[in-house]
């Protein structure tokens, strides 16, 4: 450390006299006075303790085949507002980490999250790609269903979802008003029917941890 070399070089300045020992203890004040700062200012950064985020668990396989290839769903826009029929969505299982294919096999999400705190304001990044192609979701208008139950959802916080660059979706604020695991949904095109199997709407399901 600077302030320890400085101490133990002192019995050297002090053949140049008690000018040049002023100087190295004004050094050392100032090396000192830094590093308490500093270490106030760590203490503040984390008087809210740990944040929460994503669960690590086992990897998302639902789509993988036996021989190595993948299930791969197309869609179709055409396809988004059938006429008629009866709509019964079926979600997939929960996933963890912070990738998965959607529960259908159109779309690969990959997310990031700002530090999770109980009652406090979070933003999630969401990279959507089709697996036909590979090629940025674009347009997907990408939106999150959070909730601890199914009764409890979480409170209402004008969640809102930008996308930029292409593919590319931020989704927030949202607000977790209670500690545990949680479940948060993305939804691809939402306002599409999931009437047809070719349907460009799509969902992943994923776990995060609130402290």
């Amino acid at each position: 450390m600077p302030v320890l070399i400085q101490l133990d070089r002192l019995s050297e300045l002090e053949q140049y006299g008690n000018c040049h020992l002023e100087e190295a203890m004004k050094l050392i004040t100032a090396a000192a006075i830094l590093l308490a700062a500093l270490a106030v200012a760590a203490a503040c950064s984390s008087n809210n303790g740990i944040p929460g985020g994503t669960i690590v668990g086992a990897l998302d396989r639902h789509c993988a085949l036996p021989d190595g290839g993948t299930i791969v769903q197309p869609t179709d826009v055409s396809d988004c507002h059938p006429d008629g029929g009866t709509v019964t969505v079926n979600y997939g299982p929960t996933n963890y980490n912070t990738e998965a294919d959607d529960d259908d096999c159109k779309y690969h999400v990959n997310f990031s999250v700002t530090p999770i705190y109980e009652n406090q304001d979070v933003t999630f990044t969401a990279i959507a790609t089709r697996k036909i192609d590979g090629m940025p979701a674009t347009g997907a208008k990408t939106s999150l269903e959070v909730f601890l139950s199914n009764t409890h959802p979480a409170p209402n916080s004008n969640q809102r979802s930008t996308e930029g660059p292409a593919g590319t979706y931020k989704i927030g604020p949202i607000r977790f008003d209670q500690p545990y695991q949680w479940t948060v949904r993305f939804h691809l095109y939402e306002e599409c029917s999931e009437l047809l199997a070719t349907s460009p709407h799509g969902h992943v399901a994923f776990y995060v941890w609130v402290p």
